[in-house]
């Protein structure tokens, strides 16, 4: 037996039961950034007159911007800032399908001529199935 087969007779066996252990936690396996309370935007800014030095003090830095132009209803386009949570609550796995459980929540700000114009957001908390590429089929099952 040569050390490459050794070795793999190993890792492979190592890496399907360290995924089967990682699978079956039922705890928070990965979140990116965290909610805004939007109940501090009601609160803490007002529209016309909050600055974007505003914005950053209640939510932070935005993951992200751009605008938005509805030409039926605006002159010219209103800036928007992006804030996300997407967290994967969980992940159950059984013969190469993958089976997620995970909430995302969006919230967009919008500023007009650099002040608070208003707010949406977004919530999903919906299941996702992936399965295993056929290739590591048999390689990855229980």
């Amino acid at each position: 037996m040569s050390i490459r087969s050794g070795l793999n007779a190993v890792l492979i066996p190592a890496t399907v039961i360290a995924l089967a252990a990682c699978a079956e936690a039922p705890e928070r396996i990965a979140s990116v950034e965290a909610f805004r309370d939007t109940r501090r935007i009601e609160t803490e800014l007002e529209k016309g007159r909050s600055t974007k030095e505003d914005v950053r003090r209640v939510l932070g830095a935005p993951t992200g911007s751009g605008a938005v132009f509805l030409a039926s209803v605006q002159e010219r386009p209103l800036e928007m800032w992006f804030y996300q949570d997407i967290e994967l609550t969980g992940i159950k796995s059984s013969k190469g399908q993958f089976d997620l459980e995970m909430r995302q929540q969006i919230l967009l700000l919008f500023l007009r001529d650099g002040l608070f114009d208003g707010f949406m957001w977004f919530s999903n908390a919906e299941a996702a199935t992936g399965w295993v590429k056929d290739s590591l089929r048999g390689k990855v099952e229980r």
